[in-house]
């Protein structure tokens, strides 16, 4: 039978793609830039990693230091949420391996335009890795499926079953649908992500799977915060929830920052145009820990200059003893919408 294995399972790569917006990315992506290379940079000596590039950008790429084991594969793409937009992979029972493909719209046509290089980005990935294809009618972003590698997966329910991204769907057809193209026996649905998340509640700012009876949850006892409420509602699902050997749970709490709120530094150079969502001045970001990059051998733990940084660090480190644990500066990520996790696509 199919599986959508864990992530925390042995991978052979890492995908990611090289920013190209500035209408997404400040200062004419540099900062992105730069932080994209260090990430490929941080993740390589654990694992083959691939950088999409872009064919007019495969002479910038040069320009910034990157680690020479990184492979660049040119292709097209809109934006650089390969989480996003590079489907996930299937282990097929015949032992063939093929991409669970869903359709994409740029998170419910919200975020930017056009979206239409990224919707064919499994193509390109596909053929590159030698894998078969597996065209879901489905429209779903790779950061809002969370599978345990037993048969179970959790998802946001706002932002699938929604008719911004599968107009006219109940959530009975779409889990259907869900099942049949990742061979999933159950979903868990959470009801919302947490506040802020412009994707509108992406499950990877809400949990991680550590193994299949184990996940982390973004976490704060701080009353104020506007995740407070939030979270302990997901925890309630959690508990509920058992897994498809009929297991409960268990839950490692990791602690989730409040809100930031844009600078004019942050926002000032970031080119305005049609259908790009507006990122201004004062506007709320959400930047949350549990967003990591993981490879073999290693997690790459984002970093926002706040006290809970240390406290996150170690929190990964007793979830992943057997890991080294990188701490990353991970704010041109949240500023563009996203985390690690969103930049970064495993491949088994």
């Amino acid at each position: 039978m199919s599986r959508l294995p864990a992530e925390v399972e042995k991978q052979i790569a890492t995908v990611i793609l090289f920013p190209s917006r500035d209408d997404v990315w400040r200062e004419s992506c540099t900062p992105i830039r730069k932080m994209m290379v260090a990430l490929a940079n941080a993740i390589v000596p654990y694992e083959r990693v691939v950088m999409g590039v872009l064919p007019e950008l495969t002479d910038v790429v040069k320009e910034y230091p990157l680690d020479p084991r990184v492979e660049i594969l040119e292709v097209k793409y809109n934006d650089c949420w390969s989480r996003d937009t590079v489907s996930s992979v299937l282990l097929n029972d015949d032992g063939t391996k093929s991409l669970a493909s869903f359709g994409f719209n740029s998170y419910g046509a919200g975020l930017y335009e056009p979206w239409d290089d990224d919707e064919a980005i499994d193509k390109t990935v596909s053929a590159f890795f030698g894998y078969g294809l597996n065209p879901s009618p489905l429209i779903l972003e790779g950061g809002n499926i969370a599978p345990d590698g037993n048969g179970t997966i959790f998802a946001v329910r706002e932002s699938i079953v929604n008719d911004n991204r599968n107009p006219g769907l109940s959530t009975e057809e779409v889990e259907a649908l869900l099942k049949e193209a990742t061979a999933a026996k159950q979903i868990v649905w959470i009801e919302k992500g947490l506040p802020e998340d412009e994707t509108g509640g992406h499950i990877d700012n809400v949990l991680f799977f550590v193994d299949k009876n184990t996940l982390l949850l973004s976490w704060t006892d701080d009353e104020k915060s506007a995740h407070y409420a939030r979270v302990r509602e997901i925890e309630r699902t959690i508990k509920a929830a058992r897994n498809a050997d009929g297991e409960p749970y268990s839950i490692i709490h990791i602690p989730v920052p409040d809100l930031y709120y844009r600078t004019a530094d942050d926002s000032d150079t970031i080119v305005e145009a049609d259908g790009s969502f507006e990122r201004k001045a004062g506007d709320a970001v959400l930047q949350t820990y549990i967003n990591f990059a993981i490879a073999n051998g290693v997690v790459v733990v984002p970093q926002f200059g706040l006290p809970t940084d240390r406290e996150a660090i170690e929190v990964v480190k007793r979830a992943f003893p057997d890991r080294a644990i990188v701490p990353f500066d991970a704010k041109e990520a949240s500023l563009g919408g996203g985390g690690l996790h969103c930049l970064t696509k495993h491949i088994h």
